[in-house]
């Protein structure tokens, strides 16, 4: 290539760079203008991607029923869960002391779901802390929000929560028991070995159970109407922090069936997080544009409202002008 062609060539990869403000000052003010306000149209898309795949995100953890792992779930597990541990607490501490009534009393079955540390060595009574039923909080929760945009009978919730309750009960007994080969089921869980398109909770219930089986694991299963029982009070628990509320419904003449429907409160809670919360993450993509500077922590990169304070079209072209008149 002779040395006029590259030259050239060169000229006109430096004008196209003067073009687009790149190396001095914008010739013509509409065009740049224009281009800028074409980033900012651009940027607004990558904002909306992120909205949609949000959207799209929380419609697919609802038809699975897995609305605990979305960000709302996440958060009204993490909101609510100090408040559960308080109720349960309470309610076993008066189990102990005889003030429930008969069809309560399956509720002390709980405290199975606990460590020998929650427990006073010389008296084998339960420590005066909350904290130690945050476990069981947890399960209770991600069960009761996993199905709370679909109205869910209260016996099938219950019966739900109260199987999850004695499936962590068992896993603690295998634990103390038979440690070793616990550790070993344990760290294969916790690596990438679960298959991506399996439900991980199911799969690693199904590999509990497989290993528990195989090792002899002896442990009284609670009869249904316990675990039953057991359900019928947790739901009722989260009835008391307003989680959910029991609606009846008349089937036939003598007979009605009793449905778990979130609250107006909780709707309320998970509609204004969504709304907070779903932009946060947009569609990045490469800009059209050359990225602003970084003038501080809160001004530079993109052009957009999400990330600058600068958001109109002209304030951005003024402040790059500016920007590189100061070089």
């Amino acid at each position: 290539m002779s040395t006029e062609v590259q030259q050239t060539l060169l000229q006109q990869q430096l004008q196209e760079l003067v073009k687009v403000g790149v190396g001095g000052k914008f010739r013509d003010t509409n065009d740049y203008l224009e281009k800028v306000e074409g980033e900012l149209k651009f940027e607004e898309e990558m904002m909306r991607g992120g909205i949609d795949r949000y959207q799209k995100h929380v419609r697919d953890a609802q038809t699975k029923g897995q609305e605990s792992t979305t960000m709302y779930g996440l958060y009204t597990q993490q909101k609510y869960i100090g408040k559960l541990s308080h109720l349960i607490h309470l309610k076993v501490q008066k189990v102990d002391t005889g003030q429930v009534g008969v069809h309560q009393v399956a509720i002390k079955k709980v405290s199975q779901c606990l460590p020998k540390t929650a427990f006073y060595l010389d008296t084998q009574k339960l420590r005066d802390d909350q904290s130690i039923w945050d476990t069981c909080s947890l399960i209770v929760l991600k069960n009761i929000i996993d199905g709370i945009s679909n109205e869910s009978t209260l016996n099938n919730i219950s019966i739900l929560i109260g199987s999850a309750l004695m499936m962590e009960a068992r896993i603690l007994m295998f634990k103390e028991q038979k440690k070793d080969q616990y550790n070993q089921v344990f760290k294969k869980l916790a690596g990438k070995n679960i298959p991506q398109k399996a439900n991980r909770w199911q799969y690693k219930k199904n590999v509990w159970v497989y290993c528990m089986n195989k090792h002899e694991l002896q442990f009284d299963d609670w009869s249904k109407e316990h675990r039953l029982h057991l359900g019928v009070e947790m739901v009722h628990l989260c009835e008391l922090l307003g989680l959910v509320k029991v609606g009846r419904m008349k089937t036939a003449k003598k007979h009605t069936i009793a449905y778990v429907q979130p609250t107006p409160k909780i709707i309320k809670e998970i509609k204004n997080f969504n709304i907070k919360n779903e932009a946060l993450y947009p569609k990045y993509l490469p800009m059209l544009m050359p990225p602003r500077d970084w003038v501080n922590p809160f001004v530079g990169g993109y052009y957009g409202r999400k990330h600058n304070f600068e958001n109109k079209a002209k304030e951005i072209a003024n402040a790059l002008q500016s920007s590189k008149s100061n070089k």
